[in-house]
């Protein structure tokens, strides 16, 4: 494992004051739970650790507690193309990870602010966290498409506080989703008993400009798609009857069971 990914706030004035420290170590934290769930899909959120904090510039050093290369490079790396400036959303960057740099901005603001955040991984040359930050991070998110459409995939991580929104996994991306559904009690329930379960979406799809499907809004529908296991399976060599041959359309409809209009 490597030394760990590296966070130095650099204060605008001589030093940092307990204020800034506190606010740069929560969007930090914030950051790697959205990166990290959207990698390994994991709700309650993996353990990171501080491995390393000194003064001057405070300098945060944090890891995983499962050790996890690939996690570090992926959120350093993620964060250096975006400084960089680019249309395109890093892999594992979703809408959360990027309204996550957003709302960075308020670090660079007010009379205890930061002038840089420098993201570094082993002492490699690191990525630089400015005030543009937002600039950069809206640039993707506004470079992007929606068309009416329907994702399925697996509904997770429901959350009613606030706006009430879930998550689900495109199964062709594999890229976590996060959709806003009506507050009425009756929507609440459904979600609720749709949880853990694989289901179609249907309403305004989002999508990145590299066409990974990013939220849905106005949903109009959604159903379970979990397979019925007593549906008949086809074999492997097995070749349909004479009623598949004469009409697919209607012999699909009935191996497939009933769908929704």
């Amino acid at each position: 494992m490597g030394n760990g990914l590296t966070f130095v706030i650099n204060p605008d004035n001589q030093a940092a004051s307990v204020d800034l420290f506190f606010r740069a170590l929560e969007d930090i934290r914030r950051l790697l739970r959205d990166v990290d769930y959207a990698m390994h899909r994991e709700r309650t959120g993996r353990r990171w650790v501080i491995t390393g904090l000194h003064a001057s510039s405070p300098t945060i050093t944090v890891n995983p507690l499962l050790a996890d290369d690939e996690t570090i490079t992926t959120i350093a790396t993620g964060i250096r193309t975006i400084t960089i400036g680019t249309d395109q959303p890093p892999q594992y960057f979703t809408e959360q990870a990027l309204n996550d740099l957003v709302r960075m901005r308020r670090l660079f603001r007010g009379q205890d602010r930061a002038r840089s955040i420098a993201v570094s991984v082993d002492n490699q040359e690191p990525a630089t966290i400015r005030e543009d930050i937002h600039q950069k991070a809206t640039r993707i998110l506004t470079a992007s498409y929606w068309n009416l459409g329907t994702i399925e995939g697996r509904l997770e991580a429901i959350n009613v506080h606030g706006a009430p929104t879930f998550t689900i996994w495109d199964r062709v991306s594999r890229a976590p989703v996060r959709c806003s559904f009506p507050g009425e009690a009756d929507w609440k329930v459904r979600v609720k008993e749709l949880l853990e379960r694989r289901v179609f979406v249907r309403g305004k799809v989002r999508y990145f400009v590299n066409g990974v499907p990013r939220s849905i809004t106005a949903i109009e529908y959604m159903w379970d798609a979990t397979p019925d296991p007593n549906l008949p399976k086809a074999e492997f060599g097995s070749i349909p009857d004479k009623e598949a041959a004469r009409d697919p359309v209607e012999f699909l409809r009935a191996i497939r069971g009933p769908q929704k209009e």
